[in-house]
């Protein structure tokens, strides 16, 4: 589409203002002979091609403008096929020029003598005018032009942002949420209608650079702040990955966000709240998206803890060369690319309240030394440095591993896994508490309701006995981020029925994907791939949703399953 139609609108009333001023006819065309705007005579012609295009092609070659006096006589005019017809007693033809090229031409039509004679005798003030208003409309394609652009980055922008791991948060001068990526998000529970406060550390504690308070709650945080202004506003944004809670008030709201009505989750509500009254160390098992980091957070927010930090670490999604350094920190200058004011470790920030260590079974082993002497001891020491630090934290793990097997293969250390099971909670699995099920997907179809700017979605109840129907291999996680994408992907008052569902739920299969442990990143790849068009369905309205979930192209998913297939068939015949 040329530039000026993406305006057609401005152009249309550029003509008008033009008409009504000089009291003259005007047609207005693109680069291409098109008619974006017109008025009169061919006002029922707009978005045509126009046939008699001689004197604007000339213009839009010449980048000059062209005045016929008198049209018919004029040479220029020699091959128009609207010749005979031509009903124009003098013409003008301006050029529209934008960065030196010329994206359309304004014409002037006067169809009698009166007109021509007022536009002879005003010749060069209407001229004048012409020339600004095709100025204007050049500066209004130029701004058109650029606001594209900018959204279009602000879009790669914000996709990029949203892959970050750090939760990122913009906030304006009245301390109101403007933006949030997805890491943001979470860390705010989906709820955009927050009052959110970047303040000095309110503590003597210099390992937390800033505050964040949110609805008279307090988290500790290392990151940055960034201040910056617009034309008529201010704004903050703080970007930020390790967060401590410091203030569990309400402990029993924490409690509630453990959903159910079955008898496991009753007993474990009421053994989290006996666990609580000790700073005993905690081993959580149970399979992935059990609930392992909530049940940590709930024992954490009623014991006497709960005004200290709160630190969770994913000890498998950090490299066994960084794993060391994000644990215990390192002094400053301690090696290259390192932060040069050193960098304390989430055992520090931690001090006084819990640290949370999920898949401790993926621990390499010379580190399940360190952490074994930080059980016995009570002490850490920065990388880099000479002297220990005693600190007062609770120790809870979780691993969705047999770490008992782990232990019998000398995969782990047997001491530290005593050390650790001082208090075993074992997370019962979706499939063996389907009571919770009804519960479950109210909740959360109620949280992505606010988070979509959705409502009057409901579940169809044969939907709700699919549901019953399936394993859910992957457990509460696997229910809420299936929730997520379909509150994501249709509109409001929605009856959510069976169609919409992965044909894996529809036909009461759960398939566990990456049992075995796989490090190959094409198998990975495809594995994930697999799992997202089991879900969606492998149709072509399927693929098409796959691949949005995915955050890929169509095409490009298109071209990865036909490698896999090569890449198949290619094993075969070796």
């Amino acid at each position: 589409m040329s530039e000026l139609l993406n305006i057609k609108d401005t152009v249309q009333k550029f003509a008008e203002v033009l008409k009504e001023v000089i009291k003259f006819d005007v047609e207005i065309v693109d680069n291409k002979l098109v008619r974006v705007a017109v008025t009169g005579e061919y006002a029922n012609e707009e978005g045509q091609l126009i046939e008699k295009g001689n004197i604007y092609k000339i213009v839009l070659k010449t980048k000059q403008m062209i005045v016929l006096e008198n049209p018919k006589e004029n040479e220029l005019c020699n091959g128009c096929k609207k010749f005979d017809e031509c009903k124009e007693v003098c013409e003008v033809s301006y050029p529209i020029i934008l960065d030196e090229n010329v994206i359309g031409v304004i014409g002037f039509l006067c169809y009698t003598q009166e007109q021509k004679q007022r536009f002879l005798e005003n010749r060069e003030s209407i001229i004048k005018f012409i020339d600004q208003i095709s100025k204007l409309i050049a500066l209004k394609v130029k701004f058109n032009i650029e606001n594209y652009r900018l959204n279009n980055m602000l879009k790669v922008l914000k996709t990029v942002i949203n892959k970050v791991g750090e939760c990122v948060l913009l906030v304006n001068s009245k301390n109101e949420l403007v933006d949030y990526n997805h890491a943001g998000a979470k860390f705010l529970n989906y709820n955009k209608d927050l009052k959110i406060e970047f303040l000095k550390p309110e503590t003597k504690d210099e390992k937390y650079t800033f505050t964040i308070l949110i609805n008279n709650r307090n988290y500790y945080v290392y990151g940055e702040v960034y201040e910056f202004n617009s034309i008529d506003e201010s704004y903050k944004i703080a970007i930020f990955n390790d967060v401590a809670d410091s203030n569990f008030n309400d402990a029993n709201i924490i409690l509630d966000e453990i959903k159910g009505e079955s008898e496991y989750i009753k007993e474990l509500k009421d053994k989290i709240k006996r666990i609580a009254k000790n700073s005993s160390t905690v081993l959580i098992t149970g399979e992935s998206g059990t609930g392992k980091e909530l049940i940590a957070r709930a024992i954490h927010s009623l014991s006497e803890r709960r005004t200290k930090p709160f630190i969770a670490i994913n000890c498998a999604a950090i490299p066994d060369t960084l794993l060391e350094s994000e644990l215990f920190g390192y002094e400053r200058g301690t090696f290259s690319g390192a932060d040069p004011r050193g960098k304390i470790g989430k055992f520090e920030m931690a001090n006084g309240g819990t640290i949370f260590l999920d898949e401790i079974a993926d621990m390499p082993l010379h580190m399940q030394v360190k952490l074994l002497r930080v059980l016995q001891e009570k002490t850490i020491t920065r990388i880099g440095s000479h002297q220990s630090q005693k600190v007062d934290v609770r120790i809870i793990a979780a691993t969705n591993k047999n770490i008992q097997q782990l232990v019998k293969e000398n995969k782990f250390r047997e001491d530290l896994y005593y050390r650790l099971n001082v208090i075993p909670i074992h997370t019962c699995p979706l499939r063996e508490r389907k009571e919770d099920i009804k519960v479950l997907v109210q909740h959360y179809l109620n949280k992505y309701q606010v988070h979509f700017n959705r409502k009057g979605i409901k579940f169809d109840k044969d939907v709700l006995d699919m549901f019953y129907r399936y394993d859910w291999p992957g457990n509460v996680r696997e229910l809420e981020n299936l929730i997520e994408y379909i509150v994501a992907m249709v509109d409001d008052n929605t009856i959510i029925d069976k169609s919409l569902l992965p044909i894996s739920i529809r036909n009461g299969k759960g398939e566990i994907l990456f049992k075995d442990e796989v490090y190959n990143l094409k198998q990975l790849e495809m594995q994930t791939i697999n799992k997202v068009i089991k879900m969606c369905g492998d149709s072509t309205k399927g693929r098409l949703k796959a691949a949005e979930l995915l955050g890929i192209g169509v095409a490009t998913l298109y071209r990865k399953l036909k490698n896999y297939q090569i890449d198949n068939n290619e094993d075969k015949i070796k």
